[in-house]
């Protein structure tokens, strides 16, 4: 996979970047009626409102849907790697997500970014007309935390001119 001007890569921005404040932050949905894989970037800003202040944890879900919003969604299972911080190099252990929601700390988040894997076979698991996938952030009370999400899809007719199921 190339993301070479997006030419072999569908990339969407999902989400932001916006403070979610306390409140669940929910990307917009992607279709996957034309995909073969989707992998979602989450980056982080600085999660702490400050010196000496307590931050929030944050819990990721995966939702699926059959209408591309989180009002028929069911929270689906995915992959993930949590990467360091800005300006130093790594990425953690590829990691089962629950479908429950994966909780982080807000340690771990501040000024880092989370990959998630989706197989599309999972969101198709939900019944045949389920095909919508997008991420909610739920934080664990009112704190300031700057988030944005990026879709990578991996669309099965790549080129210039990547074809729209819509």
């Amino acid at each position: 996979m190339s993301i070479r001007f997006g030419e072999d890569t569908l990339i969407i921005p999902a989400l932001g970047p916006i403070d979610i404040v306390g409140s669940c932050g929910i990307s917009e949905f992607v279709d996957l009626n034309l995909a073969n894989w989707v992998t979602f970037l989450v980056s982080f800003g600085v999660v702490t409102t400050g010196a000496g202040a307590t931050c929030d944890d944050v819990t990721i879900a995966v939702q699926g849907s059959s209408i591309g919003s989180s009002l028929s969604a069911t929270i689906i299972g995915f992959d993930y790697r949590l990467s360091s911080a800005i300006a130093t190099a790594g990425w953690g252990a590829i990691t089962d997500g629950t479908t429950v929601g994966t909780a982080f700390s807000c340690s771990d988040l501040t000024s880092a970014s989370v990959l998630i894997d989706v197989d599309p076979a999972d969101v198709l698991a939900l019944g045949e007309v389920h095909r919508w996938v997008g991420v909610k952030l739920t934080p664990t009370s009112t704190k300031a935390i700057n988030v944005a999400v990026t879709a990578f899809i991996e669309p099965r007719y790549p080129g210039n001119n990547i074809p729209s199921s819509t």
